[in-house]
């Protein structure tokens, strides 16, 4: 019969001079599958401006992948100019998630995460074990607060993401003024 052992850790038994090890994880926002670790959290990178992707400087950041080579594509980004991007998927479920403009990932400099397809909480495969994130918190009282992120005017009325930060809602009609 195997021999079975637990150890407990804890931030106390980190050496106290030691570098600190402040790695993010992100999560496929379809499948739930790890995409990404790296050290610095996604809101903090400059996005671009032609398509909002996050833009992860690899030279001054750590980024480790867990992706399938998806797909090259060339598009036109106005004025005649033109934009080749090397795809990448979530091994999971195929959703395109990030891409690079160098051919060799090896030697991409950028890589440029879309917006809104990686979340930083798991999901799981029973929403009722799913964690609470941040962004939804018990106030005094029984009452709870929620950060929310709303798009008026949009195709139709949903919730289109819940991550750490916030729960974005998408709202078919014109957004009303001022607080009720």
């Amino acid at each position: 019969m195997p021999k079975r052992t637990t150890h407990t850790y804890s931030s106390e038994d980190a050496a106290p001079d030691g570098p600190e090890s402040d790695l993010f994880v992100y999560y496929c926002k379809h499948c739930g599958s790890h995409v990404l670790i790296t050290d610095t959290q996604l809101q903090k990178m400059p996005k671009r401006k032609t398509d909002r992707a996050y833009a992860l400087d690899r030279s001054k950041h750590l980024a480790r992948l867990n992706v399938k080579e998806d797909a090259k594509v060339v598009l036109k980004r106005g004025e005649g100019k033109m934009e080749k991007q090397f795809r990448m998927a979530c091994v999971g479920c195929g959703l395109f998630v990030c891409y690079r403009a160098e051919e060799s990932l090896e030697f991409a400099s950028f890589i440029y995460v879309v917006d809104g397809g990686l979340s930083s909480i798991a999901a799981e495969t029973n929403p009722q074990d799913a964690p609470v994130p941040p962004c939804i918190s018990q106030l005094e009282g029984g009452l709870v607060q929620v950060a929310i992120e709303v798009e008026d005017r949009a195709q139709r009325s949903a919730i289109t993401r819940v991550n750490a930060d916030d729960v974005r809602v998408t709202v078919a009609a014109p957004a009303a003024l001022g607080r009720k």
